[in-house]
């Protein structure tokens, strides 16, 4: 089930310059659980980030904060709810916070 935070679930990785920026729907609950993007053992973002020679060796999800030195950033459409996307409240996915996240990554006018 997903939980609303008043604070940001996961803070955005958002710099200006960056080459690509990664947006998911809203964090997991093992990412939300743990502080960090894509944490749950199962998921393949980091070796796939690896592999596709994104980043020089492979990460683990706590150290998501490295990853703007790669120019890499990431972020969520939703950032105050996390869980399961069937489960999120439908207005925070909806028009403003596609705005919002618009807004976000405008200022930092990515490549």
């Amino acid at each position: 089930m997903a939980r609303a935070n008043p604070d940001p679930v996961l803070p955005d990785l958002l710099i200006p310059g960056l080459d690509v920026v990664f947006c998911g729907t809203a964090p997991g609950a093992v990412s939300a659980a743990r502080g960090a993007y894509y944490a749950h053992p199962q998921n393949k973002f980091w070796r796939a980030l690896y592999a596709a020679g994104l980043t020089p060796r492979l990460l683990s999800p706590p150290e998501f904060t490295l990853l703007p030195a790669f120019g890499i950033g990431l972020t969520d459409i939703a950032k105050h709810v996390w869980g399961m996307d069937k489960d999120l409240p439908s207005q925070s996915l909806g028009r403003a916070a596609i705005e919002a996240l618009c807004a976000r990554i405008a200022n930092v006018r990515p490549r």
